[in-house]
């Protein structure tokens, strides 16, 4: 089952979707898929927390 997640940066709302594969967290959003081993970390904690990050290295569109 997929689950949202949302977060802001600046004035910009990202959003993605995420769910569990065994210990892995897959997080998919408009740029792509990652897949991120969860360890002790909630997995929402953790899907904002690496949405942010990727959001934040992409350049600005013109």
């Amino acid at each position: 089952m997929w689950n949202s997640v949302q977060v802001s940066l600046g004035s910009a709302v990202h959003r993605g979707r995420y769910r569990m594969e065994g210990d892995q967290l897959v997080l998919e959003w408009r740029n792509g898929r990652v897949a991120e081993r969860c360890g002790l970390l909630k997995p929402e904690y953790l899907a904002a927390a690496r949405l942010k990050q990727l959001v934040s290295s992409q350049p600005l569109a013109a």
